[in-house]
């Protein structure tokens, strides 16, 4: 029999460092044989493997029928009676699978809102992880290595089919892209580029966190031969493109005297080579009025035109912002 673990205990695992590495992706396609109550999920010692079985945070697994939902203090049955798609599932010991990143991603569009969905779709593709909610903050995932992608989780909610929370998972992966590597670059992200139904500003996607090349001349000015902005748009105007680029100023890691020195003078210096450069810092990402200028600049640059916004859609935009924040989903 084997303990089939998901949703939040899944993500729980995979927000380790550990996850990057433990195991091999297993065929298993039924739930027939699951694990599905405490006495059997105790026996296979599953916080060995670092998965959590407490009444703080019981342990949430599948199981394929409905009369073995046995609910208990440490352990949360979910009901899964579809066909299981191949990839589903981490082998982590012998009897002990973990759903795989794709497959809790189609789990947790059940229990999310499409932004928190939006949310955690970048975090599995970047390079960071939240820490639980008695720590808060994240961290960086070594090298930054994401443990799947955007296509990797395109390919698999096609695979589900009509399966509960698919379609959710579809949009929601709209406003996913590779490479963020924090949460604050993932809210603002978000902010710039959710329609604005929810409050965003409903801008293009960009490319996240890739690097290009610096002209010889710009090299000693920005300590290296790339750049790497954390947003970047491409557009074409007048047959030459253009590039613009948003960064997002954290003030844990951007704030210091020497190190914002160094990164002026690089923004500068990609100017001064024909980027259009906007920064986005702490205080406009807590303030749908201080969003304004960056965002509209943004917007300017692309060749959009975006409206002052209405009472209304401010607090729309204070709403998400404020959603944004909370990350809840821990």
């Amino acid at each position: 029999m084997n303990l089939c673990v998901s949703h939040m205990s899944a993500l729980r695992y995979w927000r380790q460092k550990e996850g990057l590495s433990t195991g091999q992706k297993t065929k298993a396609r039924s739930l027939a044989r699951a694990v599905s109550s405490v006495k059997d999920a105790s026996r296979l010692h599953p916080r060995e493997q670092g998965l959590i079985m407490s009444p703080d945070y019981p342990l949430d697994i599948l199981v394929g029928a409905q009369q073995s939902r046995r609910y208990a203090q440490t352990l949360r049955p979910h009901l899964w009676p579809h066909e299981i798609p191949q990839g589903s599932f981490l082998r982590i010991a012998p009897n002990i699978l973990v759903s795989t990143p794709e497959f809790l991603f189609v789990q947790l569009a059940g229990q999310l809102s499409l932004v928190e969905l939006a949310q955690l779709g970048n975090e599995l593709c970047g390079g960071y992880y939240l820490r639980g909610a008695s720590l808060g903050g994240f961290e960086k995932r070594p090298d930054k290595k994401s443990i799947t992608t955007r296509d990797r989780l395109v390919a698999y909610v096609e695979r589900t089919g009509d399966v509960r929370g698919a379609k959710k998972a579809t949009l929601a992966l709209s406003w996913v892209a590779d490479h963020c590597n924090s949460p604050m670059e993932t809210n603002a992200l978000l902010a710039l580029c959710l329609p604005s139904n929810l409050g965003g500003w409903w801008l293009p996607m960009p490319s996240v966190n890739e690097s290009v090349g610096v002209e010889k001349e710009m090299v000693s000015y920005v300590e290296g031969t790339t750049y790497t902005p954390d947003f970047m748009w491409k557009i074409e105007v007048d047959g030459k493109e253009v590039r613009v680029t948003g960064e997002y100023d954290s003030h844990e890691y951007h704030d210091e005297d020497e190190q914002a020195e160094k990164t002026r003078i690089r923004r500068n210096a990609m100017k001064t080579m024909g980027y259009l450069v906007t920064s986005i810092n702490k205080s406009q990402m807590n303030s749908a009025e201080r969003l304004q200028y960056p965002a509209r600049q943004i917007a300017r640059d692309l060749g959009l035109r975006r409206p002052v916004p209405s009472e209304a859609r401010l607090r729309r935009q204070n709403k998400l912002l404020r959603l944004l924040q909370r990350e809840e989903f821990r």
